[in-house]
């Protein structure tokens, strides 16, 4: 399968809308957004959303199957880092190269920006994703307790780092 990569922009809101409730429905350990949340999202706040340039796509036959959220800091003293997610690809498509095209796409936009370090959290349950990202060398550095709460649970992520340089 040939999968594309690229920046979304406002022109995508109906598809990321979509796709990111598809996500948080399914996998909701991925997300920080409950359901009802993102069913409240406008399609005007899904245009604004994308319009600031944080999110990436990965399309097959222009059919947007998976999106990573990129954002570069912007402080002086932070401009090395970079954070990623959520990151999600519809199951479908899950398995067959999908997810390491925006993987890939943002490892290689970042050093082109010359980051040093891209940095994400993810659920310490959630062991599909975990296993991706640590093919790709991000290593374990720490763990947030109680970072999230879905209900009265409590979930802790851990804090994963990738360093592309100096």
């Amino acid at each position: 399968m040939a999968f594309t990569f690229r920046k979304l922009t406002s022109d995508h809101a109906i598809e990321w809308q979509t796709l990111k409730l598809e996500g948080v429905e399914d996998f909701p350990l991925g997300f920080l957004i409950t359901p009802e949340e993102a069913l409240k999202t406008t399609k005007d706040r899904a245009r604004a959303h994308l319009n600031f340039g944080t999110t990436r796509g990965v399309f097959y036959h222009n059919i947007l199957v998976g999106f990573c959220g990129y954002r570069p800091e912007l402080f002086e003293r932070t401009r090395h880092r970079a954070q990623i997610g959520p990151f999600f690809v519809r199951p479908k498509y899950q398995g067959t190269g999908a997810a390491q095209c925006p993987m890939s796409g943002v490892i290689q936009e970042a050093r082109a920006a010359k980051i040093a370090q891209l940095e994400l959290f993810v659920d310490t349950e959630n062991y599909r994703a975990i296993r991706f990202y640590e093919k790709y060398g991000f290593e374990w550095v720490a763990t947030h307790p109680d970072g999230v709460r879905m209900g009265a649970q409590s979930r802790d992520d851990h804090f994963y780092c990738l360093r592309l340089g100096p």
